[in-house]
């Protein structure tokens, strides 16, 4: 046994494969997310942990995966920043719900527009057909749970009464929409590959989805607590101790459901495990915004670390 410190690095020719995907995949995020006039997001987290989370994957593969997280930051955005009137926010989100199942729209919000651009070449994949009843039903969930979180978190900012049953809160834990970012990652998969264990994969990804919530909310609660309109667990009467256990209850509950499948070395259950893995890493250190594009040139705003001090 050596104790030397530098010999649990990964080597740099582990690296390097894993920094130029992360490079491909920054540089087609940034010429897409321009093309459609969408506002500045984290690109650069989110080509580097899809690279983490996929290094066996082509750029190329990953490209629908990477451009809806980008997406899915911009819809956060929006919701958060420009929506003040809960008509305008329904009509965004039934805008939203109409396009992932038509694949048109006739506007020119850019939000609205990259989707529909994004659903049109999904919808010419050939797993599509038997993946769209799920697709359909996991976006109408999360973009209730967009809902829930604004229209709590005014009530709540406004001085209004709201309810602190979590459970209703975690049942609407993907307005986070880790879902919706995922999907890119099935629909490039061959459909033998991946129907055969749908059900597995489905209910691992739901566990999923609470840890990553819970993980994202003791990481940002230090600031949304005061930041008007935020919805948040700890605003539920409940502890951070409550919150880890059940985030690592819901971890443990995902990697359980895919334990035979991963050591088998089936690749979209080592995924998930992966993404879980990159999740709740990442979130116990910072938030994943503040740390590249999202953040305006020369405005000296540090990152958030998640114990809510800026560095």
């Amino acid at each position: 046994m050596t104790t030397a410190p530098f010999d649990d690095l990964p080597s740099p020719a582990q690296c390097t494969p894993i920094t130029l995907l992360a490079l491909r995949m920054l540089a087609d995020l940034r010429r897409w997310t321009a093309a459609f006039s969408l506002p500045d997001t984290p690109v650069e987290a989110m080509a580097m942990t899809a690279a983490t989370i996929s290094p066996w994957r082509s750029a190329d593969d990953l490209r629908l995966t990477t451009r809806m997280y980008a997406w899915t930051y911009a819809l956060d955005d929006e919701v958060e920043r420009e929506v003040t009137d809960q008509a305008d926010l329904d009509a965004l989100l039934g805008h939203c719900a109409e396009i992932v199942r038509t694949g048109r729209y006739d506007g020119v919000h850019p939000l609205l527009v990259a989707l529909a651009a994004w659903q049109r070449e999904v919808n010419d994949l050939s797993v599509h057909p038997r993946l769209s009843d799920l697709w359909v039903a996991k976006v109408d969930l999360a973009l209730r749970g967009v809902r829930y979180d604004w229209v709590t978190g005014r009530a709540r900012s406004g001085g209004q009464a709201v309810g602190t049953d979590v459970r209703e809160y975690l049942s609407h834990a993907d307005s986070i929409l880790v879902w919706v970012a995922n999907f890119g990652r099935w629909v490039t998969l061959p459909a033998p590959e991946l129907l055969g264990e749908l059900d597995t994969l489905v209910s691992a990804m739901d566990d999923l989805v609470v840890a990553v919530r819970l993980a994202n909310d003791l990481a940002t609660y230090s600031w949304e607590r005061v930041e008007h309109g935020q919805n948040n667990v700890l605003m539920y009467d409940v502890t951070p101790d409550w919150v880890l256990r059940e985030m690592h209850a819901a971890a443990d509950s995902a990697r359980r459901r895919l334990a035979e499948l991963v050591a088998g070395g089936f690749a979209p259950a080592v995924e998930i495990v992966r993404q879980l893995d990159c999740a709740l890493s990442f979130y116990a250190l910072a938030d994943f915004r503040g740390w590249g594009s999202d953040v305006p040139v020369g405005s000296g705003a540090g990152t958030r670390r998640a114990d809510g001090e800026d560095r």
